[in-house]
């Protein structure tokens, strides 16, 4: 019958518990090591890994560390690139620049906010909020076809309006003659 393993959730048993088995398995290698005349070498780590515990002949340690391949060498590092100082004025006084728009838009909408509290527009939103809330997927997937209609429609008739004043603008009024017009004609 093998028992189930799983963690202990008490930091203070584990401790115990650690030195206990560090013990008990420092106690068999050292067993094995005598009744076979092997070489055995142990390292067991502490629960915070802040210690390491050993026991065994150091060849052995020698002879394991020995097998496996060497670290590689530090990559050499880049020189550090030269800063452009200009460049991070510039940088800066473009952030500034945002940050400045940044702040008036969100003045400009605190004041929009404001207005719609003022006007009761607001109630009436939050009210269209919870009528939309309570409405079934599939009537506010209708709803929100509907709405694009509507937004495209108005954006064309916008645009219709602005080209036929554009056009108002640009076209030449007609100017009446003021000397009458050379005889026979």
């Amino acid at each position: 019958m093998v028992a189930s393993r799983r963690k202990m959730e008490s930091e203070e048993a584990r401790k115990v518990c650690f030195s206990k088995r560090r013990a008990d398995l420092f106690k068999m290698a050292s067993e094995l090591s005598v009744h076979f005349n092997a070489d055995v070498a142990a390292v067991v780590f502490s629960p915070a890994g802040n210690r390491a515990y050993s026991i065994g002949d150091p060849s052995v340690m020698d002879r394991f560390l020995s097998s496996l391949p060497a670290p590689a060498p530090p990559a050499e590092t880049e020189p550090e690139p030269e800063v452009d100082w200009s460049v991070m004025e510039e940088l800066s006084r473009q952030c500034g620049q945002l940050q400045a728009m940044v702040d008036a838009h969100k003045a400009r909408l605190e004041k929009a906010e404001e207005k719609l509290r003022e006007s009761g527009a607001a109630a009436w939103m939050m009210d269209l909020e919870a009528e939309v809330g309570r409405m079934a997927p599939e009537d506010v997937l209708a709803l929100v076809t509907k709405l694009a209609v509507l937004r495209d429609g108005v954006a064309e008739r916008a645009h219709e309006m602005l080209r036929e004043a554009l056009l108002a603008v640009a076209a030449p009024t007609p100017t009446i003659p003021t000397t009458p017009p050379p005889a026979g004609f």
